[in-house]
């Protein structure tokens, strides 16, 4: 597990983590001093659970909340507060918990045993993130594509739940124009080899297949939260937030279908 502290001031935030720290020797717990440096940390690297202060400068716990959630809407959020008054607006923000300060290692316990989106403890490999943002991670850092389109193929991939794909096919999908020439299908070819190699960095490179024209993925592969809902995974469905592949316009078919699922 990674955990975020988050607290202007430096001695309340390493006494928090050090009693995460004694909760879990395997959790891996970074400081922030500012909601500011909090969203630049996120920004370069996910973290399961963001323990957050209300009481900041500038920009105060509610606001990085607001922030978090738009962007990282998985990412637990537990807010931190030596004030009981706040917790009615804390509740409006449906975090993961709420505790007050000096927070005991029981309460941390309660509050990381009942996490809104539990922590896989598992964390090696790679992982695909389909509700909010698509996202890659690879060992727990995301994924370095080396060209936008790329990620974006492979997220058309993941959606098509190991259907294979037409180059014709994708090609509408990564222009929207959708315009079929030779230039663009060999474009297209360039983003398949880079997913390729992509891939092998986690040891996963077996995870796309090809076909004379075509393209899929192997669902079997892929640990994902969306094929984790597809199975009716408790975990899974509870991560699902009216949120999936936000960024691409395609993939909003699927979120209508997603939302009217039934066991939502």
């Amino acid at each position: 597990m990674k955990t975020l502290i988050v607290d202007d001031k430096q001695l309340a935030a390493r006494q928090l983590a050090d009693v995460v720290s004694n909760i879990d020797e395997q959790t891996t717990v970074e400081i922030a001093l500012s909601a500011d440096e909090a969203l630049e940390k996120l920004e370069d690297e996910s973290f399961d659970v963001v323990f957050l202060d209300i009481e900041m400068p500038q920009v105060d716990g509610f606001e990085c909340a607001l922030r978090i959630k738009e962007k990282w809407p998985v990412t637990n959020i537990v807010f931190v507060t030596g004030h009981p008054a706040y917790a009615l607006e804390a509740h409006g923000l449906f975090p993961s918990g709420f505790l007050l300060k000096p927070a005991t290692e029981a309460d941390v316990r309660e509050v990381l045993a009942h996490l809104r989106n539990p922590v896989a403890r598992e964390d090696r490999g790679m992982r695909v993130q389909c509700f909010g943002n698509f996202e890659v991670f690879i060992d727990g850092k995301p994924a370095r594509f080396e060209r936008s389109k790329t990620k974006e193929l492979f997220a058309y991939l993941i959606d098509r739940r190991g259907a294979f794909c037409t180059m014709g096919e994708l090609v509408a999908v990564l222009w929207d124009d959708g315009r079929d020439t030779t230039s663009r299908r060999t474009q297209v070819r360039t983003f398949i080899h880079d997913l390729r190699t992509t891939l092998s960095q986690a040891g996963a490179e077996d995870a796309l297949v090809r076909a004379r024209g075509a393209a899929a993925i192997k669902r079997d592969a892929v640990n994902c939260d969306y094929y984790d809902f597809l199975k009716a995974d408790l975990a899974a469905v509870n991560q699902y937030h009216g949120e999936y592949m936000a960024q691409y316009s395609w993939a909003e078919i699927t979120t209508a279908w997603l939302s009217s699922a039934t066991y939502l």
